[in-house]
């Protein structure tokens, strides 16, 4: 593999993506022809965007449902509920592209047989029911790119791969070329209709045998949240360049600390470089204790409200940043899942008013089968009308 670098500013821009050979053009003398004119080619017509609603309320769906009809099911109850987003997976669990892309250069990384069979289709269809289209891509977390480059791919001493508690592999963060294939595909899928681009796994690994780790390109001189901060610079910067909204997904203590978490990701490095940032900031994952909560999960409400308030403290450091334009930057994913507690409509609806509270865009619910329990989804104007 050949990759074709240029730095930027703090990163890494991609001006050719991929290469696998070069081809060359024989120089012969050209024919004497006559000039005809003709029409231009024309260029294909550009995707339809469905502009950024004033409150995102939005579920995510895995790459299953959105090829299936399990997402006709999931759009009429989108509709009838009043969600207007989707989070949709490009990649399966291992790595795979779940749909066939349009860039040559991203094709070796496509399932045979897609998943998403009718990516165009089912963008269409939720282009005309006027549904904010986010393509989630996982971008450390890869098993297929670690099989395609290995030597990018966490390795232990011995050489063999390096796997997480799941059995996952996970790519250096340190690599150009991580980033540089990020861009690529976060462009493809905006091409193809995808109102915004949003980056999960964007941060060195969390679990597994952390001390049998052997990284191929980072060297400890220098800290993992340097690393992370070029690759959020590098990303970032590249989509906003090209005019795509994007989002990255950090852990939900990151809104709590200013140091890195041992994963490299600070708020102060992710925020400047993105559209929205959303904290993963499901009340379960907080450890029992915490703010003096023996169970976190039980108080829903506490723990959103809280965490968006850290959050927005970390970056109104002084006079010229305004609290209310911060906050509107945090889209919190909120948990619709039972652990830690049994997750009724009521501890959802807890989440919402919490992510309202605390002034955010708009939430996006988690669960990972993609069944949602039903719960008032309902805007907070239309909210208040009906308590009237």
């Amino acid at each position: 593999m050949v990759a074709v670098l240029v730095t930027m500013g703090s990163g890494w821009l991609k001006t050719s993506i991929f290469q696998t050979k070069t081809s060359v053009r024989e120089i012969v003398p050209e024919p004497v022809v006559e000039t005809v004119e003709s029409e231009p080619t024309p260029e294909p017509a550009s995707a339809l965007h469905i502009p950024l609603p004033d409150e995102v309320r939005g579920i995510y769906w895995t790459t299953q449902t959105a090829g299936s009809d399990r997402g006709d099911v999931l759009l009429a109850y989108m509709k009838e509920r009043g969600l207007n987003t989707v989070v949709m997976d490009l990649k399966t669990d291992d790595g795979q592209l779940a749909f066939t892309p349009n860039d040559s250069t991203l094709v070796v990384y496509a399932q045979k047989n897609p998943s998403i069979a009718s990516l165009d289709d089912r963008l269409k269809q939720l282009g005309e029911d006027h549904i904010y289209r986010i393509a989630r891509i996982a971008v450390m977390r890869d098993g297929m790119f670690a099989a395609i480059h290995p030597d990018m791919a966490l390795k232990t001493k011995t050489g063999v791969y390096w796997k997480d508690n799941i059995g996952s592999l996970w790519l250096d963060p340190s690599a150009p070329d991580v980033a540089s294939y990020a861009i690529a595909l976060g462009k493809e899928a905006h091409a193809r209709g995808f109102d915004e681009v949003q980056f999960d796994y964007v941060r060195f690994v969390s679990d597994g045998h952390l001390p049998s780790i052997r990284y191929p390109f980072y060297k400890e001189t220098q800290s993992k949240a340097e690393v992370m901060k070029t690759f959020f610079q590098t990303v970032g910067g590249a989509m906003k360049d090209a005019n795509i909204p994007v989002s990255f997904d950090v852990f939900g203590m990151t809104f709590w600390s200013e140091g890195d978490v041992q994963i490299g990701q600070r708020l102060q490095d992710v925020f400047p470089t993105a559209s929205f940032v959303s904290p993963m900031v499901y009340p379960s994952h907080f450890p029992d204790g915490f703010e003096g909560y023996k169970n976190p999960a039980l108080f829903p409400y506490e723990i959103i409200k809280k965490s968006l308030d850290k959050g927005t403290q970390q970056i109104v450091v002084d006079q010229t940043q305004i609290d209310a334009d911060v906050r509107k930057h945090f889209r919190p994913w909120l948990q619709d899942f039972d652990i830690g507690a049994i997750y009724t409509a009521e501890k959802i609806e807890a989440q919402i008013k919490a992510a309202r509270d605390a002034g955010a865009s708009g939430w996006i619910l988690w669960n990972a089968r993609n069944v949602y329990e039903p719960a008032n989804y309902l805007p907070k104007e239309k909210l208040d009308q009906a308590i009237e």
